[in-house]
């Protein structure tokens, strides 16, 4: 009240400038409160399977990061990740990389082709802003826990099943 009192004191052509300050620090406040509250976007998590050449399977869930959102958080600020468990990106547009901005987790990633073929693997050091990539034309990437990938005797040619509404046509 105090507020209006003091725009009604101000000379004619300052008053809608005064109003306009006023609301912007309304907003401001209501901006940061809603930004400290917020969670992370939510992510569907799914069971997979790897099939490996040797013609055993590497069971995993993983929760799909399939909006712009989704990706852009990813796995930053986690500080672990339940056993078997990592995230599956949706990459759009294909082929844009990876870091680990905010992620202290030490990972790798699986880049994957449209049909479940992973095409290569890159280690992802925690923290780092360095871009890691592979020449490998890839629609999709999974992000393990360091180590996991080795350990389930998973490689380069081995094909994850994807869940059927990820599925390309022809696969």
């Amino acid at each position: 009240m105090t507020a209006v009192l003091a725009v009604r004191r101000l000379p004619f052509k300052a008053a809608p400038i005064a109003a306009l300050l006023i609301m912007a620090a309304l907003f401001a406040a209501r901006t940061a409160d809603d930004d400290a509250t917020s969670s992370p976007p939510s992510v569907v998590g799914e069971a997979l399977t790897i099939l490996t050449a040797d013609g055993t399977t590497a069971r995993l869930q993983a929760e799909i990061a399939e909006s712009l959102e989704q990706r852009s958080q990813g796995l930053m600020r986690r500080t672990s990740l339940a056993p078997d468990s990592g995230m599956l990106f949706i990459i759009e547009p294909p082929g844009r990389g990876f870091w680990m901005k905010d992620t202290p987790l030490s990972l790798t990633v699986a880049f994957i082709a449209d049909c479940g073929e992973i095409v290569d693997f890159a280690d992802l050091d925690p923290l780092s802003e360095e871009v890691k990539n592979t020449e490998g034309r890839y629609v999709f990437a999974l992000e393990m826990e360091r180590g996991w990938f080795a350990a389930n005797q998973v490689a380069v040619g081995d094909v994850i099943q994807l869940p059927q509404r990820l599925q390309a046509g022809g696969c």
